[in-house]
């Protein structure tokens, strides 16, 4: 394990130059929070794909020989957290991250970044799919949405308000898979933006309610994750470490309403970062 006293997370996702979003959302809310983010970067982008032009640099075929370096260094981590992969491999390479690193007290969080609104993004198929419910076994956390959660399952999409023993029912299956921690996202809801927290080996189902914003934000959930990874690593429990991630996000998303109004780059977090320093668990 890492000595130092700044945990240490390996963090595997795209990085875009322009957009607020995967690695360049981690990267500064990790060290607000007292963290080292160390990437391992899946793909370079000059800018997210909501822009009509990008460019894009694959990088996997260079997650292997990082891996193979930092082994032959000697480099270890505190944590391992995974965000939006493009291809069945690089979703091979992340598990391959967790046999070589993990080891049992490690959390391995996962943010299974394939759907939202009901339909899966344009890259993923169902091949793609049935390798990511492969790698949520390998978690010890995940974050999917209510979307994500539905294809995970193989159950349909709706919206209907569930009960919260439905609730509990996705959670229960989805902890079936494997991980014991779920952090259920945009749970349908009359008025509140709900996430679900569910440990089950306690089998305990908690919710964290926070208003809900009539926009569908760029990058939010990447936020959500990179708050919740960091205080998990600095010792926050899974609830606290949901709940300060939805606040935090729910906040930064009101600023940037009220801000620019614009959304196409993400939130505006940075103004609202020294919110995250100090946190005691």
């Amino acid at each position: 394990m890492n000595q130092s006293p700044v945990p240490n997370l390996l963090t595997i996702q795209d990085m875009s130059s322009v957009g607020r979003c995967s690695l360049t959302v981690m990267l500064p809310i990790a060290a607000a929070l007292g963290c080292q983010a160390i990437p391992l970067p899946t793909a370079v982008l000059c800018n997210h794909l909501e822009y009509p032009r990008y460019e894009l640099v694959d990088f996997t075929d260079s997650m292997t020989p990082f891996m193979n370096c930092w082994q032959a260094n000697g480099i270890t981590f505190d944590g391992i957290q995974s965000g939006f992969l493009a291809s069945p491999e690089q979703i091979h390479l992340v598990i391959d991250a967790i046999d070589r690193f993990a080891t049992l007290s490690m959390p391995i969080i996962v943010d299974p970044a394939m759907a939202d609104h009901g339909r899966l993004y344009s890259v993923y198929t169902s091949t793609m799919v049935e390798e990511m419910r492969t790698l949520i076994s390998r978690a010890t956390i995940i974050k999917p949405n209510f979307t994500e959660a539905s294809f995970l399952l193989d159950r349909p999409y709706s919206t209907d308000v569930l009960s919260q023993e439905a609730v509990a029912d996705y959670c229960r299956a989805l902890h079936a898979m494997g991980p014991r921690y779920i952090i259920l996202s945009s749970v349908p809801a009359e008025s509140d933006a709900l996430v679900a927290v569910y440990d089950g080996k306690l089998d305990l189902l908690r919710f964290v309610r926070t208003p809900l914003l009539p926009v569908t934000p760029h990058g939010s959930g990447d936020i959500f994750t990179a708050v919740l990874s960091g205080a998990i690593l600095k010792g926050a429990d899974v609830y606290d470490a949901a709940r300060l991630a939805s606040v935090f996000t729910t906040d930064a998303l009101r600023y940037t309403v009220d801000s620019i109004g614009s959304l196409r780059d993400g939130l505006l977090f940075e103004p609202l970062l020294h919110r995250l320093t100090n946190q005691q668990w």
